[in-house]
């Protein structure tokens, strides 16, 4: 394929410079290089390990080639560890040399258009709610006037439910 010139000339004979010319050495330089890299891996996460991969390991870090990936238990941890070089084969366009592992929570956010259950350290998902649950949940945190601390309330009961310590 043509490959177009950094410098070229505009319509009115100026000369018109192309923006990842000028963007891509000012990343290199300010040393932003792997956080965009990272940025543009995690973007694209789900569409470059599928289930149960995608759902039980994400990246944390990149820094020299070297992408830190979080694992949700150690079982995967280990399974992981035998698909090492397929990971640097996949992850290689975004200049990964090199893949280290740790235990960690995994990012559950959504991507692709489909949230994923959001899975512990043990590797069990998160049951559904009895509505009973749910409604002794909204009753208890309905009090509360500020949203953001009535979410984080709402969040600590259900993981409380899901982990078997609370019974209602």
């Amino acid at each position: 394929m043509y490959k177009m010139s950094p410098l070229r000339r505009s319509k009115k004979g100026g000369l018109v410079q192309r923006a990842d010319s000028l963007i891509l050495p000012l990343v290199r330089e300010l040393g932003f290089e792997d956080g965009v890299r990272l940025a543009e891996m995690k973007k694209k996460w789900d569409d470059l390990f599928h289930e149960p991969l995608s759902s039980h390991m994400s990246p944390l870090m990149l820094s020299g080639g070297e992408v830190i990936l979080n694992v949700d238990s150690p079982v995967w941890l280990q399974e992981l560890n035998f698909l090492k070089e397929d990971l640097i084969k996949k992850l290689s366009h975004y200049g990964v040399r090199s893949v280290r592992f740790r235990l960690g929570r995994v990012s559950t956010g959504i991507t692709s258009g489909v949230k994923r259950q959001s899975t512990t350290r043990s590797g069990s998902k998160d049951k559904s709610l009895t509505a009973k649950e749910l409604s002794y949940i909204e009753e208890t945190v309905s009090q509360i006037n500020d949203n953001a601390l009535r979410e984080t309330a709402r969040k600590a009961i259900q993981k409380a439910f899901n982990s078997g310590r609370v019974k209602k």
